[in-house]
């Protein structure tokens, strides 16, 4: 039991999809958590129940991204969880499956952003589409 937390945990960390923009423009606060998100330097809107994406406490490294504020994130980063990582509590299997499927997204990004190829970009946004809905939305 305890692997398959540090797995999860793992994927999670790895991912960020969720915390760097490419999901959400922002996270909802509840008002007891505003002064720890401020602690925490995430940038709190003007509007005070939400802080904006891509997340101030999430940094690249190597092999992913790491959340420098996880053990204190707010409820909404908490409660989040995406399809990839569910499948992957379910099913287990090889870690190394559901890291793909992240570096996959992530080079269909790149292709976006410097090809200008349109067939490129259309096979492109097709998989996108596809593999968003399979693998990131809420599970």
């Amino acid at each position: 039991m305890r692997d398959e937390i540090d797995e999860l945990g793992a994927l999670c960390r790895s991912c960020g999809l969720c915390c760097d923009g490419t999901l959400f423009g922002g996270v909802t606060l509840d008002p007891e958590e505003l002064d720890g998100a401020r602690k925490n330097r995430l940038p709190v809107l003007r509007r005070g129940n939400a802080f904006a994406q891509p997340c101030s406490a999430l940094a690249g490294r190597d092999d992913g991204t790491v959340c420098a504020v996880y053990a204190e994130r707010p409820r909404s980063c908490r409660r989040f969880v995406c399809r990839l990582h569910e499948r992957h509590r379910r099913e287990g299997g090889p870690l190394e499956v559901r890291l793909d499927a992240v570096r996959r997204v992530r080079a269909l990004f790149r292709v976006l952003e410097t090809t200008t190829d349109d067939e490129a970009r259309h096979a492109a946004v097709a998989e996108l589409t596809r593999r968003m809905e399979d693998d990131f939305a809420r599970a």
